[in-house]
């Protein structure tokens, strides 16, 4: 009977022990995964903000060779104009909470999801306008082009069909990696 108490004993010490491994572990890894979110986010923020300043050059540089070198009408270089701001600004709106994440407290990380929530799912708003408005906009400079050089007409038309799948392809990709990195702060929430 003793030698049944004391392995018992001795199996409960085991226990206690393995359970404080496993605690410390727990906390370790806890640590590890949000500094890897933290960083992961930044990331993404960091790549926003350079697209967003790409696509501000190229806009205005693109944009101002049409109007002031090329010519084209007011008319046409105001809704590209209306199109790339608004993106431009929807761009830095939505990721506005990653720059700093707070990854130290539960508060933090469901603000944190909730901002990666926002730039991962498209809303009705954003879906109607950018589709909406950029076809708008492409319709008008083709109508233009049609009536005024045919030959861009055509090279503008090409171009128009093979970046279409890249942007497609490019939005997608955005999106799983924001999905990503809400599964992560869901886990972390999930772990406190």
């Amino acid at each position: 009977m003793e030698q049944k108490d004391d392995l018992k004993k001795e199996l409960q010490q085991e226990l206690r022990g393995l359970q404080q491994e496993i605690e410390q572990y727990s906390t370790f890894n806890a640590e590890v995964w949000r500094r890897s979110v933290k960083r992961y986010t930044r990331s993404l923020y960091r790549q926003n903000i350079l697209c967003v300043v790409f696509l501000a050059v190229m806009m205005s540089v693109c944009l101002g060779i049409l109007y002031f070198v090329a010519h084209w009408p007011w008319w046409v270089i105001v809704p590209s104009i209306v199109f790339f701001s608004v993106m431009i600004i929807d761009n830095l709106w939505v990721t506005r909470g990653m720059a700093r994440p707070d990854v130290g407290s539960k508060e933090g990380l469901r603000s944190l999801r909730e901002c990666v929530k926002t730039s991962s799912n498209s809303n009705r708003w954003r879906i109607w306008f950018y589709r909406g408005f950029g076809i708008f906009d492409l319709i008008l400079t083709d109508i233009y082009l049609w009536f005024n050089d045919r030959s861009l007409f055509f090279t503008m038309l090409i171009v128009s069909l093979i970046c279409f799948p890249f942007g497609k392809f490019t939005a997608k990709r955005v999106k799983n990696r924001y999905d990503e990195l809400g599964e992560e702060i869901d886990e972390l929430l999930k772990e406190e």
